[in-house]
């Protein structure tokens, strides 16, 4: 194995298209076929499609244009598609608001992305109305139902249309083109604020297409849609109408709840399941997981996935295939995809490859000079391709940060992903760690920074730092809170109630407070520290 990049063999050579023509593509092929159930209620491809066309009009007569944002603020339900490819066919891009969100992250979200309307759910409309800044527009789909030209738009104080507006609405939107954005993914971000990556239409079309050519999803799929929609994992259950398959729309908070999720898998018969490691042993720790008999796919991602844990899902469920997927929110959700092979996972200790790239997308392993290392060298590893975002939203500076020239391909531009990896000898990527202060924990991708930041929005606390440590009763990772407690409150701390404040912010993820002794140290050496819980 050469030290040069995996390179993509596929060309696609079709025509450009955009998400809404590879919906409208299923809906002539298959329109009775069922597309999204949940809830007690089922769309047909038709309907879907119908439902989508309309909101797109809706949203096109209040005068959304190509590149606006629209918010996406609805509990997991058919509407929740809906509102997707209805953003989709106005030829705007979506911003998913999870409402499981906490109030003051949202609101960010609203006004840096620049978002002036928001498609709901009539039950959430009040909330939200409270919630987003004077002059948002609030539309649920029953809004585009009553249409007449956009007057059945509500909003918050003081509420205006879009500035294109102005030009009437007359007219059928104009649709996307293959630069045209498609969606916004706010992730973590180092200066302890959440930033937007822009993903345009050609680089989730073609992340699709791999999807489809590679048979992860097809007509006779049935997909559980349960990560939540904030995440860009998340886009491919939502966008896989767009292969003719099923959606199931996973009650509110399944992802959360095993033996729920279980059931759900039982009872909708799904075919496909996309988990992280850590949920997918919890999976197995129900003793449930083999009764679902119906999977053909489980797909791992947003963790390093443990040979151990590989080889315990494969012997649990034989007839599945088992894969491992990698890829940052800035390179279109899947980047590098292995499909494990149980007769030789082995025995060994160590972590499940992250593979080979998918379509139109190069892998490069390179020193500090940007220059390849060798085979079994680590260096960071950096991404180039068809399916690298834009950008992120008003963020030029780090723009430019973390998407570089590429010194090998002129004119291509690479994303540096800061995470450390390896060639194998059989020529798949190996990850190896982060070269900075980011994490990934149970699937979400965690800037520490970020997390002491929020810690220290608390009255008690002076000082804080998070710190990721492993616990060897359980062989998972905690993340942990270490911080400098106010003098005149420490003593006055309920350690009952401790986690309550954090648990506001976001994620939910369980912070516990290091009390031993006073002082913030570095992340190195508190990562070794007991923890009091």
């Amino acid at each position: 194995m050469s030290a040069q990049p995996v390179l993509s063999t596929v060309h696609d050579t079709r025509r450009a298209v955009c998400l809404p023509d590879l919906l409208r593509q299923q809906v002539a092929a298959r329109p009775d076929a069922p597309a999204v159930t949940g809830g007690g209620e089922r769309l047909s491809y038709r309907q879907l499609g119908e439902a989508a066309d309309r909101l797109g009009a809706h949203l096109h007569h209040l005068g959304t244009a190509p590149d606006d944002r629209v918010g996406l603020f609805v509990e997991p339900s058919p509407e929740l598609l809906v509102g997707a490819w209805g953003i989709l066919c106005a030829g705007a891009a979506y911003l998913p608001l999870s409402p499981e969100y906490p109030e003051d992250r949202l609101r960010y979200m609203i006004e840096d992305s620049g978002t002036g309307v928001i498609v709901t759910q009539e039950h959430l409309r009040d909330r939200l109305t409270e919630l987003a800044p004077r002059g948002t527009l609030v539309v649920t789909p029953g809004d585009a139902r009553e249409d007449r030209g956009g007057r059945h738009a509500r909003g918050t104080r003081d509420a205006r249309p879009f500035p294109h507006q102005s030009q009437g609405p007359g007219g059928p939107p104009p649709g996307p083109r293959p630069e045209s954005l498609a969606y916004v993914i706010y992730t973590s971000g180092s200066t302890g604020r959440p930033k937007g990556v822009m993903i345009e239409h050609r680089s989730i079309v073609s992340q699709l297409r791999w999807l489809i050519a590679r048979g992860h999803l097809a007509a006779d799929a049935t997909v559980l849609q349960k990560t939540p929609m904030s995440f860009d994992a998340a886009q491919w259950e939502i966008l896989a109408p767009a292969a003719g398959a099923l959606v199931v729309m996973g009650a509110p908070g399944v992802y959360r709840d095993p033996e729920a999720l279980i059931a759900t898998v039982r009872e909708h018969g799904v075919t496909t399941l996309q988990c992280v490691p850590t949920l997918l042993q919890a999976l197995l720790d129900t003793e449930r997981l083999g009764t679902c008999t119906t999977l053909r796919q489980v797909y791992s991602g947003g963790e390093v996935l443990s040979r151990r844990l590989a080889r315990a899902l494969t012997e649990e469920l034989p007839w599945a295939s088992l894969v491992n997927l990698y890829g940052p929110t800035e390179c279109t959700i899947n980047a590098t995809a292995h499909r494990v092979d149980a007769a030789t996972v082995g025995e060994d200790a160590g972590s499940v490859p992250i593979g080979v790239p998918v379509d139109r997308t190069r892998c490069f392993v390179l020193d500090e000079e940007l220059a390849p290392v060798e085979p079994g060298a680590t260096g960071e590893l950096y991404i180039g391709g068809i399916q690298l975002a834009r950008g992120y939203l008003n963020r030029p500076d780090l723009t430019a940060e973390r998407f570089v020239a590429s010194p090998h391909l002129p004119g291509e531009r690479l994303y540096r992903t800061g995470d450390l990896a390896q060639w194998n000898p059989d020529g798949t990527l190996q990850c190896s760690g982060r070269v900075d202060n980011q994490v990934k924990l149970r699937g979400y991708r965690v800037e520490l920074d970020e997390i002491a930041l929020a810690v220290e929005e608390h009255t008690w606390v002076r000082r804080a730092a998070a710190v990721v440590t492993d616990d060897p009763r359980t062989g998972h990772r905690n993340l942990v809170a270490c911080v400098e407690l106010n003098p005149k409150e420490a003593a006055l701390m309920d350690q009952g109630n401790h986690g309550s404040h954090h648990q506001s912010k976001a994620s939910k993820l369980q912070v516990k407070a290091q009390l031993s002794n006073p002082g913030v140290r570095d992340a190195e050496e508190l990562a070794g520290r007991p923890v009091v819980g």
